[in-house]
This record gives C-alpha cells, sequence and structure tokens, in this order.
C-alpha cells in the first residue's frame, strides 16, 4: 500500500524551478535570479542559509502569520461580501418600490453583478499575473467599495444594474485572489482551515446587524432606510480598503512583520507543496496545461452547480423570511443566524477535510446532503409551520461547507503561479454562472413560495455529489497510476519493497512520501541506535496509530536476540533516534508543550535512562563489560550523584560512548573521560551537560535546564582554573567535551574557540598523575581529537590557515589508523597541507602579476601531495582485526582526500605521472568512494567524505546526489548532530547554486567563520 494512495489528492508536477528556465549574475556580492525563476527560488539563493527549523518554531512562524494575515484577509473578503449581499436586505426597506422594479428586474440585479465578474476576470486574472497580487486584490476592493457608496443616488433600475455590474467587475478577483495569497504563505495541510476562516461567510451575520440596526432610523430622516444601509457599508468597506493597500503582503518575501530568517523560513518550509509561490512571468505552457486538465472542468462545473443555491439565497434569502410574515427589521435579525450557519460548516467540514487526510471529496459529498435535506424540509412543509421552516432554511447556507472544500482541491493540486491563475479564474467564472443563474430559478410570479428555486437547489446538490465522485475516480485512477510507477524500482540498492513504505528513485522524483528499512551489519548496530525489534503497529502519517498484541507482555523494551537479523533489511520504528516521532514509555520522546512561557516539566527522579532495548542498569552490565574488555577499573561511586545526574552519567556510558569510537576495544571516551570525571568535577558537568544535551536533541525536552545548568558549571570551572593559573589536564578534557556539546548542539561557532583554546592549553598542561604509558596515550587522544577537528572543519570554509605546528605524542605512529577518525594522522597532515597550499595559491593567483616560478613551485607542491596520498599506506592499530571496518574507512577517506585535492588546487596544472592501476580523474573517484561508502554502516566518520563528495566541483547526477543525501539523512537520525544537520544542509545549498549555473563557473560558496566539524 503506498503511502500517497490518496483517493482525491493528486501529487503535483516537479517545482517549476530548473536549471535551464534560471541564470544569475553576481554584481556587488549578491545573486541576480532572472525573471523565469520562481521568485521564492531567487529569495532562497540570495539569503544566507539558516539553521533547520524546529516544530516549536515552525508553529511560532505558524502563529505569527496567522495572527497577521487572517484578520487582513477575512475583512477583505467580509466586507466585499457585505456590499454584495445589502441588495437582499435593502429589498425590505422599499428598494424596490422606490427605484420601480417591476417583474424580473429584481433578480436580475441579482443576476447582473455575477455577469459583471465574468467580464471582468479576463482582465483581472492578467493584472493580478503582472501586478502585486494584494496591491490589486485591496485596489479592487476600493472599486466595490465605490460603487456600493454611490448606490443611495439610484433611482431606477438602468442606475442600479450599471453599478451592479461594475460591482461584479471589481469583485471578480476576491476569490482567486484571496486564494492565490494563501497558497503563498500555507502549505496545503494548512490551506483548507485558512480557507474556512477567510471565506467564513460572515457577512450575513454583519450584514443582518447593520440592516437591523438600520431599520430602527425613523421614516421622517432625509433619506430613505436602504439609502443609509449602502452608505455605511461603503464606508467601512473603503476604509478597510485602504488599510490592507498598505499592509497586506503579497508572499512571505515582502510581508512587513517577519524579520529576514523568518521570511527564509516561511518561503523554505512551502518546499514540500511542490507548487511553487510566485513568479510573475505568464507561460504560455502552463495555461494550456490548466485548460486541458480535466479536473479543472470537472471543478468549474461544480462551482456552478454549488453556487446556483448561493445566488438565489443571496438575493433572496430576506425576502423568503419576509414571506412567512416577520416584518422588515424582524427579517433582518432572522438573516443573520444563516451566516452563522454558513460559517460552522466551513470549519466543521475543513476541519474534518485538515485532519481526515487525502479524503475530501469524500467530505464534500457528506457535506452536500445537509442542504439536500434542508432544501426537502422547506419545500415539503406547510408554510405555516414556521419553525420547521426556518430549521430548513438555516439548513441551506450549510451549502458553504462543501464549497470550501471542495475550492481547496485546486489550491492542493495545483503547481505553477501562472496555471493557479488560470484555474482560479475558471472556477470563479464558474462561481459567477451560478450566481448570475442562481436568482433567475427565483419567478416573481411563484412568491413567496419560490418552487423552483427550491426545486433547482435540490437538482443542484445532486449534480456536486456526482461530479465530486467523477473527480474522485479520476484522482484515484491517476494516483494509482502513479504510485505503480513508483514502486517499479523499489528494487534499486537491493531493497525489498512491502508496497508499504517504499523509498526509491521514482517516489523521490515524484514527490512521494515513503521509507525502506535499515540494514543490520552486526549485533551491536541495533543497540547503538537505540533500536527496539519486535515492536509491532500500525504506522500513519501522524505516528504509531495503534500495537499489536503481544504473546508475552512482558517489558516492550527488553532486550531480543538480534543475531537472526544480520544482514538482513527490516522495517523498524526508532524508539529513541527519529527526532520527529513520539512515543510512550520510560525514557523515551514525550509531547511536551514548548510553547513561549511553558515551563518544562519537573522530572521523575527515579526515571530510568537506558537504551531502548535495555530493560534496567542490571541488564546492561553485560553491554558495559563488552565495551570495557580492555580490564579498566571504574569507579562506579555514584552514591554523591542525584538521581537524574546518575542516569544521566549512565545514559553517557551506555548510549553515547559507544558511538564515538570504531572499535569497542579502543574507546578513549571510555578508557579515559569516564573515570577522570570522578576526580574533575568540572569534567563531570561538562560530561553530564553532553549526555543531557544529547537526549535533548532527540526530541526529549525534560533534561534542557540540566544541560545549560551543567554547561554552565564546566564553563566557570575552566575560566576560574585559567584565571588562577591552574590548568591541568582536567580542564583541557573539560574543554574537549565543551566542544563535544557545540558540536553536537546546532554546531554553534563557540566550538571553534573551545577547540583553539584547547589546543593552546594541551602545550601547557603537565600530565596526568597516572602511569606515563596511560599519559601518553590520554595527550595522544586529546590531541588527536582537537588537530583533528581544526584540519577537517578548514576544509568546509575558504579561511586562511594559520600555521600550526602539530606536533603528535612522541613515539605515535602517523601511519597508524586512529580508532576515532577512521584514519591516519598522515592523512590528516596531507589533508592539512591541500587547504593550506588553496589559500596560499589563491593569493598567489589573485594578484595581478603571476610570476612563472611562481606557478611552477606551487604546482610542484600541489604534485608531491598528490604523489604522498596515492602512495600512502595506513595500518591497523594493534589488537584490531582486517575484518572490521577500518581499513575500509580508511581508503574511503584517502579517495576523499584525492578529490578534495582535486577540488582546492583544480587551479594548479598536474605533472603527476599515475600507474595503470590509479584512479585519475573525478569521476573515477567519486564511483570508487561511492562504491566503498556503500557497504559501511552509518557512522559520524563518514561524514567528511560524504561532505566532500557533496560539494564536489565535479558535481553529481541526480542518482549520486540522492545517496549522499540519503546517508547524510541518515547520519543525522542517529543522534541528530548539529555537524551532520549543517553538513546536509551546505551540501543542499552547494546544489541549488550548481543547479542556477553561477556566473564564471563557480560552483561552490563558501564562506569564512561559517565552520562545520567535519571530523
Amino acid at each position: 500500500m503506498s503511502t500517497l494512495a490518496s483517493d482525491d489528492k493528486v501529487t503535483a508536477p516537479e517545482p517549476e524551478v530548473r536549471p535551464s528556465d534560471t541564470r544569475s549574475q553576481k554584481g556587488d556580492e549578491k545573486l541576480v535570479v532572472t525573471e523565469n525563476a520562481d521568485k521564492a527560488a531567487g529569495f532562497l539563493l540570495t539569503t544566507e542559509g539558516y539553521a533547520e527549523l524546529t516544530p516549536e518554531a515552525e508553529k511560532r512562524l505558524k502563529r505569527k502569520i496567522d495572527w497577521f494575515m487572517i484578520p487582513m484577509l477575512f475583512l477583505v473578503a467580509t466586507l466585499g461580501a457585505v456590499d454584495k449581499v445589502a441588495l437582499g436586505t435593502s429589498a425590505l426597506y422599499g428598494l424596490r418600490t422606490d427605484n420601480h422594479l417591476v417583474g424580473q428586474q429584481y433578480s436580475w440585479l441579482g443576476s447582473i453583478l455575477s455577469l459583471g465578474a465574468i467580464v471582468g476576470m479576463p482582465l483581472s486574472s492578467y493584472l493580478i499575473q503582472r501586478l502585486p497580487s494584494a496591491k490589486y486584490l485591496s485596489a479592487c476592493s476600493m472599486g466595490w467599495s465605490a460603487m456600493a457608496l454611490l448606490m443611495p443616488a439610484c433611482t431606477n433600475f438602468g442606475g442600479l444594474a450599471t453599478l451592479r455590474f461594475l460591482m461584479g467587475a471589481f469583485e471578480a478577483i476576491i476569490v482567486p485572489g484571496i486564494s492565490l495569497i494563501i497558497a503563498g504563505f500555507y502549505t496545503k495541510e494548512e490551506q483548507p482551515p485558512r480557507n474556512a476562516l477567510v471565506f467564513a461567510a460572515a457577512s450575513s451575520v454583519i450584514n443582518g446587524f447593520l440592516s437591523w440596526a438600520i431599520g430602527h432610523i425613523p421614516t421622517t430622516a432625509p433619506l430613505h432606510i436602504w439609502q443609509y444601509l449602502f452608505l455605511l457599508t461603503g464606508s467601512i468597506s473603503m476604509a478597510w480598503s485602504i488599510i490592507a493597500f498598505i499592509f497586506l503582503p503579497n508572499d512571505p518575501m515582502n510581508a512587513i512583520f517577519l524579520n529576514k530568517e523568518q521570511k527564509y523560513h516561511a518561503v523554505q518550509r512551502l518546499a514540500k507543496n511542490k507548487t511553487g509561490i510566485v513568479n510573475k512571468k505568464f507561460k504560455i505552457d502552463q495555461a494550456k496545461e490548466a485548460f486541458l486538465d480535466p479536473k479543472t472542468w470537472l471543478l468549474f462545473f461544480f462551482n456552478i452547480a454549488i453556487n446556483i443555491p448561493n445566488g438565489g439565497l443571496t438575493t433572496f434569502g430576506g425576502l423568503i423570511i419576509s414571506g412567512l410574515g416577520f416584518s422588515g427589521v424582524d427579517a433582518s435579525l432572522l438573516t443573520m443566524p444563516s451566516g452563522v450557519m454558513s460559517t460552522l460548516a466551513s470549519f466543521i467540514f475543513s476541519l474534518i477535510a485538515a485532519k481526515w487526510h487525502n479524503r475530501r471529496c469524500l467530505v464534500t459529498i457528506i457535506a452536500c446532503c445537509i442542504p439536500i435535506i434542508g432544501s426537502i424540509v422547506v419545500y415539503s412543509l406547510p408554510r405555516t409551520n414556521l419553525g420547521g421552516q426556518m430549521v430548513g432554511l438555516y439548513l441551506l447556507y450549510t451549502y458553504f461547507g462543501p464549497y470550501v472544500v471542495g475550492i481547496s482541491l485546486a489550491q492542493a493540486n495545483t503547481a505553477g503561479h501562472t496555471k493557479k491563475t488560470v484555474v482560479f479564474a475558471i472556477l470563479y467564472i464558474g462561481y459567477a454562472v451560478g450566481n448570475l443563474i442562481g436568482p433567475q430559478t427565483f419567478r416573481a410570479s411563484q412568491a413567496p413560495e419560490y418552487i423552483g428555486g427550491f426545486t433547482a437547489m435540490i437538482v443542484c446538490y445532486c449534480v456536486c455529489i456526482g461530479l465530486m465522485g467523477l473527480y474522485w475516480a479520476l484522482a484515484a485512477r491517476q494516483n494509482k497510476r502513479i504510485d505503480a510507477r513508483a514502486a517499479e524500482n523499489c528494487g534499486e540498492d537491493h531493497t525489498k519493497c512491502t508496497e508499504e513504505h517504499p523509498r526509491c528513485t521514482r517516489c523521490s522524483k515524484l514527490g512521494l512520501e515513503c521509507e525502506y528499512g535499515l540494514r543490520l551489519l552486526w549485533k551491536e548496530d541495533a543497540a547503538q541506535r537505540n533500536i527496539c525489534l519486535g515492536r509491532e503497529g500500525q504506522w500513519t502519517k501522524t505516528g504509531l496509530k495503534h500495537e499489536s498484541s503481544r504473546s508475552d507482555p512482558g517489558n516492550l523494551y527488553e532486550p531480543i536476540d538480534v543475531g537472526s537479523y544480520v544482514g538482513e533489511w527490516i522495517f523498524l520504528n526508532f524508539t529513541g533516534n527519529d527526532f520527529n516521532q513520539t512515543t510512550e514509555g520510560q525514557g523515551h520522546v514525550e509531547d511536551i508543550p514548548t510553547a513561549d512561557g511553558d515551563e518544562i516539566p519537573v522530572v521523575n527522579e527515579n526515571l530510568i535512562l537506558m537504551p531502548s532495548n535495555a530493560k534496567s542498569a542490571t541488564s546492561n552490565l553485560g553491554i558495559f563489560e563488552r565495551w570495557n574488555s580492555h580490564d579498566i577499573n571504574y569507579p562506579f561511586h555514584t552514591s554523591s550523584f542525584s538521581s537524574i545526574d546518575g542516569n544521566l552519567f549512565s545514559y553517557f556510558v551506555l548510549s553515547i560512548c559507544p558511538s564515538c569510537s570504531l572499535s569497542a576495544s579502543h574507546n578513549p571516551y571510555l578508557t579515559y573521560l569516564t573515570p577522570m570525571s570522578f576526580e574533575f568535577p568540572v569534567l563531570r558537568s561538562a560530561l553530564l551537560a553532553a549526555s543531557a544535551n544529547q537526549i535533548r536533541l532527540l526530541g526529549d525536552r525534560r533534561f534542557e535546564r540540566d544541560a545549560w545548568s551543567h554547561k554552565s558549571k564546566a564553563i566557570r570551572g575552566v575560566q576560574e582554573a585559567i584565571d588562577s593559573g591552574v590548568v591541568d589536564v582536567g580542564i583541557v578534557a573539560t574543554i574537549l567535551m565543551l566542544c563535544f556539546y557545540d558540536i553536537s548542539d546546532g554546531c554553534n561557532p563557540s566550538w571553534v574557540t573551545h577547540l583553539r583554546g584547547g589546543m593552546v592549553l594541551l602545550d601547557r598542561v603537565s600530565h596526568y598523575g597516572s602511569p606515563q604509558t596511560r599519559d601518553e596515550n590520554l595527550l595522544s587522544f586529546l590531541r588527536m581529537y582537537f588537530v583533528a577537528h581544526d584540519i577537517m572543519s578548514r576544509t568546509a570554509c575558504d579561511e586562511d590557515i594559520v600555521d600550526h605546528s602539530y606536533q603528535w605524542t612522541e613515539n605515535t605512529d602517523i601511519d597508524e589508523i586512529d580508532v576515532l577518525m577512521g584514519c591516519s594522522r598522515r592523512l590528516m597532515n596531507l589533508v592539512r597541507d591541500i587547504s593550506a597550499l588553496a589559500a596560499l595559491a589563491k593569493t598567489v593567483l589573485d594578484q595581478e602579476k603571476t610570476s612563472p616560478e611562481h606557478i611552477g613551485t606551487l604546482s610542484a607542491s600541489r604534485n608531491l601531495v598528490e604523489q604522498s596520498l596515492r602512495t600512502l599506506e595506513q595500518t591497523l592499530p594493534a589488537g584490531i582485526a582486517m575484518s572490521s571496518n577500518l581499513p575500509q574507512i580508511a581508503e574511503t577517506k584517502r579517495l576523499a582526500a584525492l578529490l578534495y585535492l582535486k577540488d582546492r588546487l583544480d587551479m594548479l596544472p598536474s605533472t603527476y605521472s599515475f600507474p595503470s592501476t590509479e584512479t585519475s580523474n573525478s569521476s573515477e573517484l567519486i564511483t570508487s568512494i561511492m562504491a566503498l561508502v556503500h557497504d559501511l554502516p552509518d557512522s559520524p566518520t563518514l561524514l567528511w567524505p560524504l561532505y566532500i563528495l557533496g560539494t564536489t566541483n565535479s558535481g553529481l547526477d541526480e542518482e549520486q546526489r540522492r545517496f549522499v543525501h540519503d546517508r547524510l539523512t541518515a547520519l543525522q537520525k542517529v543522534r541528530n548532530l548539529g555537524s551532520v544537520r549543517r553538513a546536509r544542509l551546505a551540501v543542499e545549498q552547494t546544489w541549488i547554486r550548481m543547479d542556477v549555473e553561477l556566473e564564471g563557473g563557480e560552483k561552490r560558496k563558501k564562506k569564512s567563520g561559517h565552520l562545520i566539524s567535519l571530523a
């Protein structure tokens, strides 16, 4: 079963921006995108990228947009409708008599407004495509307000008809214009309830109240009562039109109530719509597509059918109530509940459509049944039954529910600004035709029963049900065909498609949301990833719907034998790593309110934080012993710990440490830092802060305060030690853990400050008071951490390299593969040489006069580095089996360094002679690196090779990009590290810039100061 096998929602085509459609120019350090590009794409390209939007921040952003946009659009739509429906209540106060209307002339006043809309729609559609949407909408609002103000001057049918025609021409833009603006601010799922709010049919309530209030004006007043009604409604509408013209934004990019970062996120989060935001260039191919799409015409005829009753009720609603024996004032008051019914219907059915995913057609069909019941009640009950007649009449006004839900189908399933505009114009013509026909079904000769009008209503609602059923069938057929094509290639990547959550290249191209499982390569993989095997349930778009019953209830998270899963693809739920998932149970993510002002809940001090496959700390002693096979005596006397700190410490040992090393027997975090934390309280604070922060990164915010508190203690302790001049190895280790914290937490630039400070202090620190061999190993680990992060981070920017003498500790074999970095120290030295040489070459080549001798010297240095990389042999540490992944990872990084050399030093000629067995060009290097990475598990040590692959100047094809992006996404899901997230965003920005073909052949833009930890 495909995740997008929706019956009424058709996947929109690819986004509007294509490389062939866009060009850019570079001038004054700004990117200029041509008019063919979607305006939103140009905005993103010229805006500095920001950190990924969290769910809490997205809620706050939506709330801010709602508070500004919804009231603005609501009043524009409602006041326009008030001006229009005022005709119905003005008839109660003598408009027909004062203007000498006879026969069907009053009916034609209702119809001619729609005729004006039909005539004005083509021009409005063209102008809203060429002009700012909000400004044009507000200008039209001023136009129809002016027509309302002129209505009291009329004395005959000709004058009224002329003004009503012009009013209709101005009002033609209301529905398409507002729909277009809503589609530019909200995702598909968010649009239906917003449509319901904006088109809430409150005009009947406002108009009814104003009519009732004006009805109390004495007859001795200088003007007729109906004239005061138009003067009042027109004045209010004109005043608001001026306000809207000044403040209403066209799109998120020019919203005055958003700052630059919020504008960026408001545009970026709409990317999943795959329908674009705004492009003012009229595209003939999109217009043609709109006319040839059968769904457009089904909705067109639906709009006609649903609006025939609307046209009749708008014009004759007040007269129908008055015909039951009520006075003009009472009839005005009784029209107010009709607006309430319309509003409630639109809210209720829009909410159902939003919650009941991909069932808008079915919701519309159900909603159409209610006004059918109302029509039958009014038609069949005797007119003396006032209560029954009024109930039936109010049920008629629920027609607005199916109308709002039905029209949202066009918003959800239409891609491209031009196509949206054309489709909305066609639909509005249908709306106008329906409102034109509606008043003509109410014959003056049939008053006050109007049998023809109610009969037409019943027929129209039945037609609506039939048309929506056809739309549903057509959409289901198209989606079935799309899903069939999407599942064809699920066999790629050697993945068996379950037809439940397929994820393949085809699905990605079509924008389908699907996912395949994870391949377990060893038993510990499950424990490191916090994977709970054996858990079953039905997974839906909103999370785990229910869990299947188990024969052995036991503990849901108890360890099970994973041996049978090794080497297999499994479909699973992440119980502790998927930061978007909400689960129940001890030690796992909970749905905690994070709105402004909410307090973080108090944590239960008896809470046990363990890996999700663990029952208790006792049952995990085996796991601990496995990682502690080198016989280190851990001083686990945690009686001085609070219950929470004890749990945080256990979480660091059992869940974080194992993922920080490629070897179970060589893990300095367990060997050195953990026992040292009992001797150095400042180090213990940094360690506990990192543990609490990791839990927060996985979605559980209960320990957020603990993370901040422990980090503050660690920083204060480091500062006090530096101020006092007593800096020992514990302080340096604390700085390492502060780097660890900041790299995990959004890769905050402060990690660079900690890192460079730690490198300086490491050269001055006195040795740790333990045996000499242990001292050397500890210092080697500390130096390896700082130097590796410094070297690798510089590959992500064009910052000039400061000359550091990277002296490793004595007796260090620099050709030996380090278990933390997955490569040798010699390889890191060569990577550092590439970065330094690239910075020097850039400085030399930027000079106006560059001598051939300088270029020759640089080229010789380049060839020496390349020769060293190609002849480099990296050896395994003692005690590491050849069957481990270390040799494969080390070779991956060596090839990535060669690719990095070609990218950074491609301006220098190469004279190196390649052996016939060596990979020479970039494309071969890319293929070799991807072949090695394909068989490796997701480990943070692969971040640097994946980053080099993703940002290579040679460029990747679509399949290669998908591979790199999937692996980076998988890395992020493991621990949601900030460094991985920053690297993924940098790769995505690189691809965007490459696709718009930056002038001068520039394919990668790096910015100084935006350092990413890639070690």
